[in-house]
């Protein structure tokens, strides 16, 4: 029969082993929680590099086809996949420029506003691209990629970069 001593010790010994246990929940906890914070930030400023430089790209080009073909271009090289056009995409990537292309009409619809009339209201559009957002479609086309290909569209800026050993002559 065990001591009280004993009985006491082993109390103590199932308290320390309860709260490592706790602890280890917590930091497993923290740790995720940085995590998600840490690529919700970087996906932040992705997204912000992404519509800027499109939208700098719309603004420069008053033609539409013309502006939406360069930012597409702007984009697909900054992740890149593509150096030169839009032609050197591959297949697979052929239905993304059906997300992204309103997103970009929306964006040249932006820099370069439809005139009012004289009575002031606006000339009627025949497609009204005005009134996308480009932020919301853009999210709208991350959930679609993340839908479709399992993973979030803007980890394709990382890229692994193998360590380049350092060579003194």
């Amino acid at each position: 029969m065990p001591t009280a001593a004993e009985n006491l010790i082993a109390r103590l010994q199932a308290d320390c082993t309860a709260a490592e246990a706790a602890e280890r929940s917590v930091r497993a906890n923290v740790e995720a929680q940085i995590k998600a914070a840490e690529q919700a930030r970087a996906f932040a400023w992705r997204r912000l590099s992404a519509l800027s430089d499109m939208a700098r790209a719309a603004a420069l080009e008053s033609d539409r086809e013309l502006a939406v073909e360069r930012q597409l271009e702007v984009l697909f090289r900054e992740i890149g996949w593509i150096e030169g056009g839009l032609a050197e995409l591959a297949e697979g990537a052929r239905p993304l420029l059906d997300w992204l292309r309103p997103i970009a009409e929306a964006l040249h619809a932006e820099a370069h506003p439809l005139p009012t009339g004289s009575d002031g209201t606006d000339t009627p559009p025949s497609d009204d691209l005005s009134a996308v957002d480009p932020l919301a479609a853009f999210r709208a086309f991350e959930a679609w990629y993340e839908a479709e290909r399992g993973t979030p569209f803007l980890q394709v800026y990382e890229r692994y970069m193998p360590a380049t050993p350092v060579v003194e002559f």
